[in-house]
């Protein structure tokens, strides 16, 4: 026992310099909320989460630049969560560009969250070349084109009509091909039926900006968008893949809670425990965020090593 007692100082000494250390710290973070690779509309919006230990007020300061050019403060905020809108007049035209967050909770502790750089790209890439059409039999047509010379291509969209004139939109959209800039590419299209059919295609970059219609010389109008965006969150689909429908999220968040609350009705037993398991869970991860990663390990492993002194001790003076 007379050996515990004499370690007991030790130990207070070594837990003191090291809540002492974290607190110093680990008391504020700030992180950004993922920015897109891409941008192709303004205004956008950047946001931040910051965490404060102590429940202190927090200040935090937004900041954006152009590779290569000066930061500029975009927004500041005293809440911990919160977001600022950028418009066109603070950007310096297309480009890479970088931001981050400055959080300040009134002492010592001034922390910065790392940079993020997304590319800006709001102008519409060039159409394919050399496009040629070919009859390969009764219900198959070949299509051949040239990917267009430029760093951003990402993919080309095929539309099919049996109508000269058609909108190139959803509705008509048959396919899209991946491929490389300035590459020969060729897409058989099996029809549905032993007639004419007409097509044209549009290039999308990585951003989602579309370029103009080429196609058939036959097809005298093509009533297209008079956007070059195809879409505010476009994502690029993986090469030669059909085009997927797309997913309204609203619309699965209510199916999803549709689900929860007829799951909630008549919930066995285990899924009653699934749920209370969860909650523990979130209790558990809420708590471990607002004493942040670094303390709370540091807590258990002080509490480890405790047990495992004593544990030693004792077993010592068994001997």
């Amino acid at each position: 026992m007379s050996k515990i007692l004499k370690a007991l100082p030790i130990l207070f000494i070594l837990m003191f310099a090291f809540v002492s250390k974290t607190l110093a710290v680990d008391l504020l973070k700030v992180y950004s909320v993922d920015m897109p690779g891409y941008i192709n509309y303004d205004p956008f919006k950047i946001s931040y989460t910051a965490i404060q230990a102590e429940d202190k007020s927090v200040h935090t300061i937004g900041y954006l630049a152009k590779e290569g050019g000066s930061w500029l403060k975009v927004g500041e905020s005293d809440k911990l969560t919160d977001t600022f809108s950028i418009d066109g007049g603070i950007l310096s035209g297309d480009g890479v560009y970088k931001i981050y967050f400055s959080s300040n909770d009134g002492t010592i502790n001034v922390l910065s969250s790392p940079e993020e750089k997304f590319t800006i790209d709001r102008q519409a890439p060039g159409p394919v070349s050399d496009y040629e059409k070919e009859r390969k039999d009764t219900l198959v047509y070949r299509l051949c084109w040239r990917n267009p010379d430029e760093e951003d291509f990402n993919r080309v969209i095929i539309y099919r009509s049996d109508k000269k004139e058609f909108q190139a939109d959803s509705s008509t959209q048959i396919a899209e091909v991946g491929g490389t800039k300035n590459e020969d590419k060729c897409y058989d299209n099996g029809i549905p039926e032993n007639k004419d059919y007409y097509y044209v295609m549009r290039v999308v970059d990585h951003a989602g900006n579309i370029s103009g219609v080429v196609g058939d010389s036959e097809v005298t109008t093509t009533s297209t968008s008079t956007s070059n965006v195809l879409g505010a969150e476009a994502t690029p689909s993986a090469t030669g893949a059909l085009s997927l429908p797309v997913v309204d999220n609203q619309t699965v968040q209510e199916e999803t809670e549709k689900e929860g609350e007829i799951g909630g009705a008549g919930a066995t037993q285990v899924e009653e425990e699934k749920i209370i398991n969860k909650n523990f869970l979130q209790n558990i991860y809420q708590e471990v965020k607002r004493l942040g990663w670094t303390r709370t390990i540091g807590i258990v492993i002080i509490l480890f090593g405790i047990v495992f002194l004593i544990i030693a001790l004792l077993r010592k003076n068994r001997q």
